[in-house]
């Protein structure tokens, strides 16, 4: 099942990010699926975001199997620290990522403490997106369309991607 993101839902979602950066005193963050393709990005520019979050997501995929061979169902965050810089990655869902990055002048505890409802702002704004498209005959045309854990598409809508 595909959905897909219009431009209102872009602009929620990097409200959301916006936010997070200025409450956690973070550097940068994006929101990645599971394949690593951006969905969203806020304070990016330094790094490459594209680069940032396919390795974010193969990390977490990673920790996801550690999990399972310790016999939890699933970690639900990841946390690398450096000596100037850090990484938060966090579950937004079963497909979707949400990555902070900041310096060590930021408390890792303010991140994760603002990363949970970011998350969870995000999350409800994919099922927003979920819902309206599943209630659809035809996906009219949006920015984005984002397959879930089965296919990781993401791309602009064309006549190929519509209904799917």
């Amino acid at each position: 099942m595909a959905f897909a993101l219009g431009k209102n839902d872009v602009n929620k979602i990097n409200r959301v990010l916006r936010e997070l950066l200025d409450q956690s005193e973070s550097t940068g963050c994006l929101v990645c699926d599971h394949s690593g393709y951006v969905l969203a990005q806020q304070g990016v520019d330094t790094q490459d975001p594209l680069l940032i979050s396919a390795l974010g997501a193969g990390v977490f995929t990673a920790s996801r199997e550690l999990a399972r061979i310790l016999g939890e169902d699933k970690f639900s965050a990841v946390f690398h620290q450096g000596e100037k810089k850090s990484i938060f990655i966090c579950a937004v869902n079963q497909d979707v990522l949400l990555v902070v990055i900041f310096t060590n002048e930021a408390s890792v505890g303010l991140v994760r403490l603002y990363a949970g409802p970011a998350a969870d702002a995000i999350r409800g704004t994919l099922e927003e997106v979920r819902t309206r498209i599943d209630t659809m005959q035809e996906a009219p045309e949006y920015t984005f369309v984002l397959n879930d854990s089965k296919g990781g598409l993401f791309s602009k809508n064309t006549d190929a991607t519509k209904g799917q």
